[in-house]
């Protein structure tokens, strides 16, 4: 299935839910070539058992340092505080034109 068929067959729904969802901590990581798949996995199963948060799990095994993990957090809470400014805007532009 290609790009455009997958966007074709979801809902309106759907496509904002894609759009606008705030990246997790794990998917920042895949992208930045910090851990693995089958670590982020190992991780995942290991937070659902402790319910510690996954920078700490990742810490207390020294996959990350500190520093790292900090700068993990710092572009996600960035990827985030874009989508809510886009989001804003967007929103403002409308109330604008309805007026």
């Amino acid at each position: 299935m290609t790009d455009k068929e997958y966007n074709e067959n979801m809902s309106e729904d759907q496509k904002w839910e894609a759009l606008t969802r705030p990246e997790k901590l794990g998917e920042v990581l895949l992208k930045l070539g910090k851990i693995s798949l089958q670590q982020l996995e190992a991780l995942i199963k290991e937070q659902a058992q402790s319910e510690e948060p996954l920078g700490e799990i990742i810490l207390a095994k020294g996959l990350m340092t500190r520093q790292e993990l900090l700068e993990a957090l710092d572009l996600q809470h960035k990827t985030d505080q874009a989508i809510i400014d886009s989001l804003t805007e967007m929103m403002q532009h409308k109330a604008d034109t309805e007026e």
